[in-house]
């Protein structure tokens, strides 16, 4: 009964290890003695009941094995940096050993004589795990902490730069229709009159529906005719040269949008010229063409 008992127990530590919570990529260190000079060996992922050591060495399962952890970043161990633990091998892989770790038996020391072991105890390796695991947390939400701000940021200038572009793109295509339909409306099917200012203002203003603040959007329309200007929408502040004046009249299409960001910053310092992100900002495209008088 008792023998059952412990194998039961035995078992139960052995099989039941990989089921706790176990910390990938560890900022701790393996050392232990293989006759050579020691190094440090990376563990893989460990446990309160165990590590997996990445190292060259195959020990037979249930060897016994003495080791230091340490944590990185600490060459010159310090009392709470490095620990001593006694494992055993439990199982072998492709590129390295897992372990098990063995609480220590107690030492019956004489007087004045010094164990040759400090391994530590269970509660000393559960304490030195947490607080080692716990810093790799608190560093990694830190950073975590200080990188979410500029990530934000990112995600904003591309939204809004995106929107900018294509905010671009669509008051040029917007002003080259205009123009295409100033000088082609009247030669089209259909439309045999030359369309008017009103007719174009209505082209150009379907051409950008798709863009926010479409209230911002002012449309100037002016022709030359044997140097003759017209205005005939909006105001008209200067003429397109044309070589040839009294053979063709240009017909000139002026649009003026301002974009609003999509997301709006909140840091900014206007009179310094710094934003978070693009400020609004006046996109301002002009298109001339000719016809044949």
């Amino acid at each position: 009964m008792r023998e059952s008992l412990k194998s039961w127990l035995e078992g139960l530590m052995s099989q039941d290890r990989r089921k706790n919570h176990r910390q990938i990529s560890p900022p701790l260190v393996a050392y232990y003695w293989d006759g050579a000079s020691p190094s440090a060996h990376p563990i893989r992922d460990i446990s309160p009941t165990g590590l997996y050591l990445l190292t060259e060495q195959r020990w037979y399962p249930g060897t016994m094995i003495t080791m230091t952890l340490q944590r990185i970043g600490n060459a010159n161990s310090a009392s709470g940096d490095s620990v001593a633990v006694q494992s055993k091998v439990v199982r072998l892989g492709a590129d390295g050993v897992g372990l098990a770790f063995v609480r220590p038996p107690k030492l019956h020391s004489r007087q004045g004589e010094s164990p040759l072991h400090f391994e530590a105890d269970k509660k000393t390796l559960a304490k030195f795990l947490r607080q080692g695991l716990q810093d790799s947390k608190g560093q990694a939400l830190i950073e975590y902490i200080l990188m979410l701000p500029l990530l934000f940021l990112l995600i904003v200038n591309v939204v809004n730069f995106g929107g900018f572009f294509f905010a671009w793109i669509t008051v040029a295509n917007a002003a080259r229709a205009g123009a295409d339909y100033a000088i082609m409306g009247g030669a089209s099917v259909g439309a045999p009159a030359p369309p008017t200012a009103n007719l174009i203002n209505n082209l150009i203003t379907q051409d950008i529906s798709s863009l926010p603040n479409r209230s911002s959007l002012v449309v100037s329309i002016c022709q030359t005719n044997n140097l003759i200007h017209t205005a005939l929408q909006g105001s008209c502040s200067s003429y397109p040269t044309d070589p040839e004046p009294a053979s063709y009249v240009v017909t000139s299409i002026d649009v003026t949008y301002t974009y609003q960001p999509f997301i709006p910053a909140g840091f900014k310092f206007p009179n310094l010229n710094i934003y978070a992100t693009i400020p609004p900002t006046t996109i301002h495209r002009r298109t001339a063409m000719r016809s044949i008088q």
